[in-house]
């Protein structure tokens, strides 16, 4: 059985990783891929009140729902980079849910938008 949806978008899954700096001794957050080129269906919310403003500095918060194949190394302390209009970056709110198809999870994605 095919996917109930239209896979139209590759993304790469990413998860942060802590070394320590051999000068200094500090910590290093890096963010490695687990999964790259990864064909979903990626489909935006529709805008309502996810925009505030405040000191003059308007900010909106982009949600997007994420249907890929079921992926046991996926967890919600990941974060995605949607590759179809320009690369963005987004962390996983939510999920995995699985489909009714039992081979396929949805991921709830927020990233924000500074204007």
């Amino acid at each position: 059985m095919t996917a109930p949806f239209r896979l139209n978008e590759q993304v790469t899954i990413e998860q942060r990783t802590t070394a320590t700096d051999p000068d200094y001794g500090t910590e290093i957050d890096a963010w490695v891929p687990v999964a790259t080129a990864i064909w979903a269906n990626a489909q935006d919310q529709l805008p309502s009140r996810g925009e505030s403003t405040s000191n003059g500095l308007t900010t909106a918060v982009m949600r997007t729902r994420l249907r890929i194949q079921n992926d046991a190394r996926i967890t919600a302390a990941m974060r995605v980079t949607l590759h179809g209009k320009g690369d963005r970056v987004m962390q996983i709110i939510a999920g995995p849910a699985l489909l009714d198809d039992r081979r396929h999870v949805e991921f709830m994605l927020e990233g924000f938008k500074i204007g």
